[in-house]
């Protein structure tokens, strides 16, 4: 049975809010750096690019994109 994928936009007013997301699994490391290269080379909207942990399973997804912009700020600084 192929699986659904659940695609939801969060709105927000928050200029930092409006940062894309980018939620990916079942890549190699390889593939994940050749991924973000190219994205960066393209001069593609700025995001932020995670992978699928047993923690981040059981967020709910406006957790866990809270949690995430929480933390790329924190790196940003």
């Amino acid at each position: 049975m192929k699986k659904k994928t659940d695609f939801r936009q969060i709105k927000s007013n928050k200029k930092e809010d409006k940062v894309k997301v980018v939620i990916l699994s079942g890549f190699s490391d390889s593939q994940l750096h050749n991924l973000i290269n190219n994205y960066k080379k393209n001069n593609l909207p700025k995001a932020i690019f995670a992978t699928v942990t047993k923690t981040s399973k059981e967020f709910k997804i406006k957790d866990l994109l809270k949690e995430l912009k929480k933390e790329h700020k924190f790196m940003n600084k």
